[in-house]
């Protein structure tokens, strides 16, 4: 393989080098002839693939300075907020699903068709079999949610933002 830099500089490759991939660690010895930088691509399953290409969502209909908008690439969704509203990708295209009493950043926890979201201000959930968002006072509001094996801890519960 050869490999031109400019034009000005060229070096040619020999396959055997290349086979022995990337250096297991920055402590091999110098001339151990693994290559030390790689660039589009990573490792997966012990070989160098290339990079998906991630897709650009249009988000200009969810308004807002930092932090928003925020998006979350769940399980089985793509939810975007800002600060009073929640959108759903749905077709490639945002659609309003529910405004709310603003609070501070959101904060979301996946159970795939079923989804617990709070600004610290008001608790969200997205029914699983309606899939209908709705305020709830079932559930507390949080500055932060997490799930853990299963088991839903909030942090900063019921405080007012």
């Amino acid at each position: 393989m050869e490999i031109s830099v400019d034009g000005r500089f060229t070096h040619t490759f020999d396959s055997s080098k290349l086979s022995k991939g990337l250096r297991p660690s920055k402590r091999n010895p110098r001339n151990s002839e693994f290559a030390v930088e790689c660039s589009g691509a990573v490792g997966k399953d012990g070989v160098l693939q290339s990079i998906e290409q991630l897709t650009r969502f249009d988000t200009s209909l969810i308004s807002g300075s930092f932090p928003y908008p925020q998006i979350f690439i769940l399980t089985n969704l793509i939810i975007g907020c800002n600060a009073t509203e929640i959108y759903e990708l749905s077709n490639g295209v945002f659609t309003l699903q529910l405004t709310v009493a603003s609070g501070s950043t959101w904060s979301i926890v996946d159970f795939y068709d079923y989804v617990y979201l709070s600004n610290g201000n008001v608790a969200v959930i997205r029914d699983a079999l309606t899939k209908e968002y709705s305020t709830t006072t079932d559930l507390p509001t949080g500055m932060t949610l997490c799930n853990f094996n299963g088991q839903v801890i909030v942090g900063g519960p019921d405080t007012t933002v």
